[in-house]
């Protein structure tokens, strides 16, 4: 039997490089060893021969979503595996933080860039999702009752150094290999600088849905309080 696999970041931005993986497609052991391997990124380019490597690293000119195929075969069959990829434009994605706001802290970070990508926009992305979470968790809704969305954040300013912070937590945690090693002590450091901006007083925010945040609308992360005077 052969059994086919790919692994991919379901959600990445335009133009972003990422890694579409088949190195985890196997074979049982009564077929011969995989002969070929082939991914098509989008439906459209066609099947190209990874056998080598077994992944292929791609970047989408144009948002919308992919569907990706691989391709295994082995003593002459062939069986095929596909996924989805949605990718974003720059708007959509609307990142709170960027690689050049972790540079500030950190003038080497892109050197921790992990293989099969060239920006830490998948971390950027995981720690927008876990502020939003946060605002969930912690009871907050706009004036209609509703859960906010990243949209709420009119101006990214307000947000930006919670985000930077985290993303750069995050970063240091992923690399860390031991307890007390160099990149956990970064990672604890940055988190303390995550939790004091987590506690900025107001948080500028579209608590109304009309696109704009008016002066003292917000949410007040110290008391859990939706404010709009």
């Amino acid at each position: 039997m052969i059994f086919p696999f790919l692994e991919l970041e379901p959600t990445i931005q335009v133009n972003d490089r990422t890694r579409l993986s088949a190195l985890k497609s196997f074979v049982t052991q009564d077929e011969a060893a995989i002969s070929l391997v082939q991914i098509d990124p989008d439906g459209s380019t066609g099947l190209i021969t990874v056998t080598s490597d077994q992944f292929l690293d791609w970047q989408y000119a144009a948002s919308g979503t992919y569907t990706v195929t691989c391709r295994v075969t082995a003593s002459g069959a062939s069986a095929a595996f596909t996924d989805t990829v949605t990718v974003l434009s720059v708007a959509a994605d609307k990142l709170f933080s960027t690689d050049a706001d972790l540079k500030l802290h950190e003038p080497d970070i892109l050197e921790w860039i992990a293989e099969g990508r060239n920006t830490f926009l998948n971390v950027h992305r995981r720690a927008q999702k876990m502020i939003m979470e946060y605002i969930r968790r912690e009871g907050f809704r706009d004036t209609n009752g509703d859960v906010f969305t990243k949209a709420a954040f009119v101006d990214i300013e307000e947000v930006k150094q919670w985000a930077t912070f985290l993303s750069l937590r995050l970063i240091f945690e992923g690399i860390s290999n031991a307890i007390d090693d160099v990149f956990s002590d970064k990672a604890k450091r940055y988190k303390g600088l995550e939790v004091t901006w987590r506690k900025t007083v107001l948080l500028g925010m579209d608590v109304d849905g009309d696109g704009v945040v008016d002066d003292s609308e917000g949410i007040d992360n110290a008391s859990t309080f939706v404010a709009r005077r």
